[in-house]
């Protein structure tokens, strides 16, 4: 009677992981992402400086777009509401393939717009740019600075701190290659560097032991 108790149970434990399998592969959604570029493809996208917004270019298209753009900011909604660019639409980075927010892209495109990502730096709104790129969205360019640069009045001290896009070097490499280079046709004179003598130990011949 036990064992026939026991096989009752494991028989319904055993129904019960089965139907909770077939549920979870009923109910399971595949991601309705497609791929359309291939990685080699989509690293050739980093090149192309025809799908890039410089800073001087967004001030322009800021100024006067004719209704032809539309500034995406892939920020998180906190950091939108205490500050944002004008007409921006906010479509935080987690949130970029709602099916509301892919629709937003899509209307776009039927309309013949463009789409300009930012974010707090370029690198935060370049991941989107990719992904949307390459699944298959091909109106959207990406913006090559930070925030601050696109609205520096209500950007807060951190933002503006932020490194921002310049074609300045750091390093003045003109003057650094004429102070290694030949002067007046002769080679620049090198500090000899001190030479240090080595000393050979001198070795001491063994004595015998006892005394006089």
């Amino acid at each position: 009677m036990n064992e026939l108790s026991k096989t009752n149970r494991l028989t319904i434990v055993v129904v019960a992981i089965v139907l909770v399998i077939i549920t979870g592969l009923i109910t399971f959604r595949r991601p309705d992402l497609k791929f359309v570029l291939s990685p080699t493809e989509s690293l050739q996208l980093l090149n192309d400086q025809s799908l890039v917004i410089t800073p001087q270019q967004a001030a322009l298209l800021l100024k006067d777009s004719d209704g032809k753009t539309l500034f995406i900011d892939v920020r998180n909604s906190a950091a939108f509401e205490l500050g944002h660019i004008k007409n921006a639409v906010n479509i935080p980075v987690r949130e970029l393939f709602d099916p509301k927010n892919k629709s937003v892209f899509r209307d776009l495109e039927k309309a013949g717009q463009t789409a300009i990502l930012y974010g707090e730096t370029e690198q935060q709104a370049n991941g989107p740019w990719l992904m949307l790129h390459q699944t298959g969205f091909k109106n959207v360019l990406l913006f090559t600075g930070n925030y601050a640069q696109l609205d520096p009045a209500s950007s807060d001290s951190v933002t503006l701190s932020l490194p921002q896009m310049s074609e300045t070097p750091l390093i003045d490499t003109l003057a650094l290659k004429a102070l290694t280079s030949p002067a007046n046709g002769r080679q620049a004179a090198v500090p000899a560097m001190p030479v240090k003598k080595s000393v050979a130990p001198v070795k001491k011949e063994a004595r015998s032991g006892g005394g006089c």
